[in-house]
């Protein structure tokens, strides 16, 4: 119950009474259990529809993430021209980005290898099938004059040193890979590892009676893998005798700054055509392949070049005209930063 009290005050304002006013309480009570189960009704309804709404929203937001996950999971079954394009959100859009940059570079590094294959394998079967129809008209002819014998055996034993020169370039370049985390660098005197290449070299010019001319404006010592550098070094300064005009020059100059050495191969041959010389690094690329196959090229040495320079966080550049010469500069820093 609720009870209030109050006075009765007679005409001199003095109390004459008491009022007692009492009130049962059941009915507010009822009331308060009947808005307290109701309250528990639009709770629980309330709680329901929020989860409702929000496994359904996450449903909702999850679709883009799984055509994302589908879209990658469906690169292990091959490429396609079909690429990811999730807007809905800008996370979304910046994964698509990502994978779609991703997907890019995988589908170019695979049909690179795929023509790597394939042009290894070609190049390879061509001395082996040259080889073969010169054994079998050997075999077909059954009473040979040995000066055939001589000139076959001879065509076999050029054919057989094209093979060799495929592969030990190959081989250069698969341990370069290797070994791109595992450089041997050491400070070396560049103006010395130069002179040795060239004199190495020089027996090769002479028979074709091409100059080589080297000139050094200061000594240089830089931090390089000896063994990639002259690799480098070396094609490049062969390339620029093998494709050379008879009686022409090759000059190699050396310089540096406060950061970069430079090496400068240039010659006075045949040049190569604008159009080419974007693709000249690339492997087994040739501008001129009857002419490479003429002179023994395998269209490995520039690409065995570029990679060892790279390595050494160094560039490579060509600026070259038909039938002007080539000029290949080396930037090279002074300092090896891993």
């Amino acid at each position: 119950y609720i009870e209030v009290t109050a006075p009765i005050l007679g005409k001199d304002d003095s109390i004459v009474g008491v009022l007692l006013v009492s009130a049962p309480t059941d009915s507010v009570l009822d009331s308060l259990e009947i808005l307290r189960n109701k309250a528990d009704v639009v709770a629980l309804a309330s709680i329901l529809v929020i989860l409702m709404i929000a496994v359904l929203s996450g449903m909702a937001m999850l679709k883009p993430f799984k055509r994302i996950t589908e879209s990658i999971s469906a690169v292990t079954e091959g490429y396609d021209d079909d690429y990811l394009h999730e807007n809905t959100y800008t996370e979304t859009m910046e994964l698509s980005e990502a994978f779609n940059k991703m997907s890019g570079r995988m589908k170019t590094l695979d049909d690179s290898r795929n023509e790597f294959v394939s042009n290894v394998s070609h190049e390879l079967k061509t001395p082996l099938t040259s080889m073969k129809v010169l054994a079998d008209s050997l075999l077909l002819q059954e009473d040979a004059p040995v000066e055939l014998y001589k000139e076959f055996m001879g065509d076999m034993s050029e054919e057989i040193e094209r093979e060799n020169k495929i592969i030990n370039d190959l081989l250069s370049l698969v341990k370069m890979d290797k070994t791109a985390n595992t450089m041997n660098i050491k400070s070396e005197n560049m103006n010395e590892l130069i002179e040795k290449i060239l004199k190495r070299l020089r027996p090769i010019a002479a028979t074709r009676n091409i100059e080589l001319v080297y000139e050094s404006f200061r000594p240089v010592t830089a931090e390089v893998d000896e063994m990639k550098i002259s690799l480098a070094i070396s094609n490049l300064v062969e390339n620029a005798i093998k494709y050379n005009k008879e009686n022409g020059w090759v000059h190699v100059s050396l310089n540096a700054d406060h950061k970069n050495c430079y090496i400068e191969v240039a010659d006075s041959g045949i040049g190569i055509p604008a159009e080419a010389q974007e693709h000249i690094f690339e492997r087994f690329y040739r501008v001129d392949k009857s002419h490479s196959r003429e002179i023994g090229g395998t269209g490995l040495g520039l690409a065995i070049a570029r990679s060892a320079v790279v390595m050494h966080r160094g560039a490579i550049k060509v600026f070259s005209q038909p039938s002007e010469g080539t000029t290949f500069t080396v930037r090279i820093p002074l300092n090896y930063v891993s």
